[in-house]
């Protein structure tokens, strides 16, 4: 099967799943255009220099997906649909049914390139020549060590977002509202959730409450999401949170956890970067400026989006960048980069493939 065809046969797909972040064909053809430098590269030779040059796409990819959204899911797949390989995806039980659904959208011909797994199979993975994990390090470190060096290992660890609000002059309740989706989109557990607003501690007291009282309210109101019940852990671990923030002395404002969707608004100073447990439970944090690069150093290399409250100056970029940070986004769209985005500061499509050479 052509590129062309298989490329029209994913327009549906897209469309049916905009949080993949392609609108559509037009989307996959620029992709392929950006990163291959060619849309019939993966089909015929094309000039490359003094000679010509072709992409060669694995035979067999094996996906290892994550249990917290399946949104990384439905992205891997149908970048290794839109490269013409086979695709054997080892699929957890929690974004399982999701999975399924996006595979049952697939036209017929495509649906016979996905086979989906409750557990490793070792039989599938020894068969790929491109592996590609989500999950945590300790998931990350154990198939890399499983893949024979001649074999293509893509690996995407666990990664941290951020909202630079910087100073606070204004309270706009319609920003308020779009951070409130970024947190409550997948739960805030994803790596493009924010974990922490980062206001300037020299705002004033405040518009510094006002910004966690309207962030609460908006928290309230977002209607956005479905409700989800959350299992005695999770609500432990919210709870366990909010306790260290009043033993701490920390302002809190939060919801009754026997509320659908419970949210919490911690303010607090900290010298370093500390985590959030997820569950719409957010920080945030009084920085000074020039102490942001040590408050970034817990997380530097680990970085995903940073979304942007108001225009961030230069120097504040440079620390994050430095923090190797590899997006910037307006909020609101923390959760749906563009289709073009490199997924962790790397390109997606040439990881995948090999090239062959003809001078």
């Amino acid at each position: 099967m052509h590129t062309l065809e298989r490329i029209e046969l994913l327009d549906e797909v897209c469309k049916l799943f905009p949080e993949t972040g392609f609108k559509g064909k037009e989307d996959l053809a620029a992709l392929l255009e950006l990163e291959l430098k060619s849309l019939t590269a993966l089909d015929e030779f094309f000039s490359y220099g003094h000679g010509k040059t072709k992409a060669i796409a694995p035979s067999q990819i094996y996906h290892v997906l994550a249990a917290n959204t399946p949104i990384a899911g439905y992205q891997s797949l149908l970048l290794g649909l839109l490269l013409g390989s086979f695709n054997a995806v080892q699929c957890p039980k929690p974004v399982k049914n999701s999975l399924f659904r996006f595979v049952s959208s697939l036209p017929q011909k495509l649906q016979h390139k996905v086979e989906l797994y409750d557990e490793f199979n070792i039989n599938a993975f020894e068969n790929s020549d491109c592996i590609v994990v989500f999950g945590q390090q300790k998931t990350i470190e154990y198939f890399k060590n499983l893949t024979p060096t001649h074999k293509r290992f893509i690996g995407h660890g666990h990664k941290v977002s951020l909202i630079w609000a910087g100073r606070v002059e204004e309270v706009n309740r319609e920003k308020m509202a779009l951070i409130s989706r970024d947190i409550s989109l997948y739960s805030q557990l994803g790596c493009l959730s924010p974990q922490s607003i980062l206001i300037e501690e020299n705002s004033s007291s405040e518009k510094i409450e006002s910004f966690c009282q309207v962030l609460a309210d908006s928290l309230r109101q977002d209607m956005s999401i479905q409700s989800q019940s959350l299992d005695i852990d999770e609500l432990a671990a919210i709870k366990q949170h909010r306790d260290c923030a009043k033993a701490l002395g920390w302002a809190l404002w939060e919801s009754s956890l026997l509320e659908p969707n419970p949210w919490t608004v911690i303010l607090r100073k900290s010298p370093i970067f500390e985590p959030t447990c997820g569950y719409r439970t957010i920080y945030v944090d009084l920085i000074e400026k020039s102490k942001l690069e040590d408050w970034l150093k817990p997380i530097k290399g680990m970085i995903s989006t940073v979304g942007v409250f108001e225009k961030m100056p230069e120097n504040i970029i440079s620390i994050f960048i430095e923090s190797a940070t590899s997006r910037f986004c307006p909020i609101g769209s923390m959760q749906q980069p563009a289709a073009f985005w490199h997924h962790d500061g790397r390109t997606r499509l040439q990881e995948m493939v090999r090239w062959v050479d003809w001078e």
